[in-house]
């Protein structure tokens, strides 16, 4: 059973705080995973408990990271007098200091979009 939970978790990833995670390892004996993602263009390694990774890779399951660099994606990044920015269906986000912060804001935006979509369509099914 140990193995088989392993196998399902280890290498699998998944959106919290409009971060993308990937699963490193798993202690099953000790109910936590190492989970690695970057913040502040740092890769950074924490112990996760496996229930609350169980819970966001239920409500993630819907992630589409294919589109995150896509000649569709890179398209929204424009530049305007003022900075950079980004347009989303809510209007443009920005201004940002560079096209590479821009980009990185707007896959964080679409990251954070898929993950509060999936909890809201988790609560009509409820």
């Amino acid at each position: 059973m140990h193995a088989t939970l392993n196998n399902r978790l280890e290498g699998r990833l998944f959106s919290d705080e409009g971060r993308l995670h990937l699963i490193l390892d798993v202690d099953t004996d000790a109910g936590m995973a190492r989970v690695s993602f970057r913040a502040d263009d740092q890769q950074q390694i924490v112990q996760m408990p496996i229930v609350d990774i169980c819970q966001k890779l239920a409500t993630g399951g819907h992630l589409k990271l294919d589109g995150l660099n896509t000649e569709d994606t890179a398209k929204r990044v424009v530049q305007q007098v003022d900075g950079w920015y980004f347009i989303a269906r809510e209007g443009p986000e920005g201004p940002y200091s560079s096209a590479e912060l821009a980009r990185k804001a707007l896959n964080k935006f679409i990251l954070a979009k898929q993950t509060e979509s999936g909890n809201s369509e988790r609560r009509k099914t409820a």
